[in-house]
């Protein structure tokens, strides 16, 4: 990781921590206050945490190592951090979509109090596009799309999930955009005025914060090839 600095017309590097996961790749970053976080994964996915209050000289703090990675990080209460990205076997086999609930009150010492396997062979948006994870921190709900297939289901749409720091992560409800044999994935999803929405190429629904199930829905209309 390197700081830079801005010297007239360019940028300049200002200071560096090297040694994150060698041989590695980073699949994630974040940074709150002074502190940034790093997800790099090859076969497990160690989480570091990078004290950034002196620029010029940042320093590696922590390092949590666990099974699989986290594609994206986001902040959901005071020293707390949601990570969504895929489970994985010891040896680096992706097994599905997983949620992760990090304690990072002690920047020296992260720790995963939760973890969710969403489902076998599952994957979600989330994990190359953030702007497809909904966060809302009046009901601890974390919505985000997901797609899965097995020999008795399918599914494709979108997930919410209530996050505690003590009882952990739980699903609440889901819900799917379909048109007769079509589903269409669900892209976005939002609150306005106290109420959900959920978009996907067939429309725009509406769904209750409580567990996601319909309330109301407005077809959009088919876009001529």
């Amino acid at each position: 990781m390197t700081t830079l600095a801005r010297t007239e017309d360019r940028l300049a590097q200002l200071g560096q921590v090297g040694g994150l996961g060698k041989g590695e790749r980073i699949y994630s970053v974040r940074f709150i206050d002074d502190v940034g976080y790093v997800v790099t994964f090859r076969q497990v996915d160690p989480l570091y945490t990078v004290d950034l209050s002196a620029p010029a000289d940042p320093k590696l703090r922590g390092e949590l190592k666990i099974r699989g990675y986290s594609a994206y990080l986001h902040p959901v209460g005071r020293d707390l951090l949601l990570g969504v990205g895929q489970d994985a076997t010891e040896q680096g086999q992706r097994l599905g979509t997983q949620l992760s609930l990090f304690d990072v009150s002690d920047v020296a010492q992260p720790r995963r109090l939760h973890q969710r396997t969403v489902a076998p062979g599952a994957s979600s948006d989330v994990e190359y596009d953030h702007h497809a994870f909904l966060w809302w921190a009046p009901t601890n709900l974390a919505v985000m799309p997901v797609q899965f297939a097995s020999d008795q289901d399918y599914f494709s749409g979108a997930l919410g999930f209530g996050v505690e720091r003590a009882s952990g992560i739980g699903e609440v409800g889901g819900a799917s955009h379909k048109a007769g044999e079509y589903i269409a994935p669900i892209q976005r999803s939002f609150v306005a005025r106290g109420r959900l929405f959920t978009l996907s190429d067939l429309g725009l629904e509406e769904n209750r914060l409580a567990d996601l199930s319909e309330k109301a829905w407005l077809e959009l209309p088919a876009v001529a090839p």
